[in-house]
């Protein structure tokens, strides 16, 4: 997959969201890729029909930073990613605590990858 994103480190990534803020763009949604040991998020945001997009690589055991300290609506999409993927991201302004989706004694994560995507070639 071919994206045009601006790479971002998780020190970096709440001053680079909140410049897209204040320059009028919206958050539009945050997408996760799980790719077994690394997790990208990409952070897309839009102005006047055009997308603009951040990207943060992550070890698995890695945090990412809420930005709904800058973005309110972001903690639904940081509640379902965690919920869903299993990415551990701190300081979600409200944190459903794995309730967004899932029911008692659902399987955790269901969309996370137990094991490392194979390469091309590899099966």
């Amino acid at each position: 997959m071919k994206l045009d994103a601006i790479q971002v480190n998780s020190g970096d990534l709440l001053p680079a969201v909140k410049k897209y803020l204040d320059e009028g763009y919206r958050l539009v949604t945050i997408t996760c890729v799980d790719e077994g040991e690394k997790i990208r998020l990409l952070y897309s945001f839009d102005l006047e029909l055009s997308l603009a997009n951040l990207e943060l690589s992550l070890a698995r055991e890695e945090a990412a930073p809420s930005i709904s300290c800058v973005s309110p609506g972001a903690f639904l999409v940081e509640n379902e990613i965690k919920e869903l993927f299993g990415v551990r991201i701190d300081d979600i302004s409200l944190d459903l605590g794995g309730r967004l989706y899932m029911v008692p004694g659902a399987k955790e994560a269901p969309m996370a990858r137990s094991a490392p995507v194979a390469g091309k070639g590899e099966k």
